[in-house]
């Protein structure tokens, strides 16, 4: 009986830290995913709390994040943000987005003029109303003075790791996409180019905490570890 007591309590000791450990929930476009994951497993590493992620394009994840009441804090463009009429408490930068075209293996580019080869039949891109490189793309074809001859071209999917899939299928010519899921993806592509950032609006990606959320040690944790240096390398090694 008294091994059988000793073995319950050293049982419910053992239990006692994964019970207790803390856990926030960032929601954050799909774009970013690989970003959000590797600062959220860094972090994981270094205090043991817990992150959980959610991923979409952002009007789902805006939306979830006011629907459900369960989300902490939200990672994404600024712009879109702010039009997402959610109460913020804090907001903190992150770094700067930035718009890249993308090709096949065996493929690549030398500038806007590529796109308008006889031989590029599908180029696809992020929702341009609603995801934040598919609009950037569109003001990019357009400062350009090249839509109207690659609008009839245009595959427009949901997200931009939806656009990029259909490069690593083959099945399109090029997709623009951010530059931090095309790192992500790179192996599995022909290559990627940054394109002229003065052709679209600047894009700040940031992450906002919700007036919502309850657990502000926890946020407030998680905003002191972006600032950090290891932070700002995983940053930096995005493309951010």
């Amino acid at each position: 009986m008294r091994i059988n007591k000793l073995f319950l309590i050293l049982l419910l000791i053992l239990c006692v830290p994964a019970a207790a450990q803390a856990k926030i929930v960032i929601a954050s476009g799909a774009g970013y995913r690989s970003l959000v994951d590797d600062l959220t497993a860094s972090y994981i590493k270094d205090t043991g709390d817990q992150v959980e992620r959610i991923y979409g394009n952002m009007s789902r994840v805006t939306a979830q994040a006011r629907i459900s009441g369960a989300v902490d804090m939200v990672i994404g463009d600024l712009d879109f943000l702010e039009k997402a009429q959610l109460d913020f408490k804090t907001t903190e930068k992150i770094g700067n987005g930035k718009l890249v075209v993308i090709f096949p293996k065996g493929s690549a580019f030398h500038g806007e003029a590529d796109l308008l080869g006889s031989k590029v039949t599908r180029i696809a891109l992020p929702d341009t109303k609603r995801a934040i490189y598919g609009k950037a793309a569109l003001q990019y074809m357009r400062n350009k003075g090249i839509y109207d001859k690659i609008e009839p071209k245009l595959l427009i999917v949901a997200t931009v790791p939806q656009a990029a899939s259909y490069v690593i299928a083959g099945e399109v010519d090029y997709a623009l996409i951010n530059i931090t899921h095309a790192r992500k993806i790179a192996k599995s592509i022909g290559g990627f180019t940054l394109l002229d950032e003065g052709a679209y609006s600047p894009i700040s990606i940031v992450i906002s905490q919700l007036k919502s959320s309850t657990n502000q040690k926890e946020c407030d944790s998680f905003l002191k570890f972006l600032k950090t240096d290891k932070a700002q390398k995983i940053t930096v090694s995005h493309g951010m």
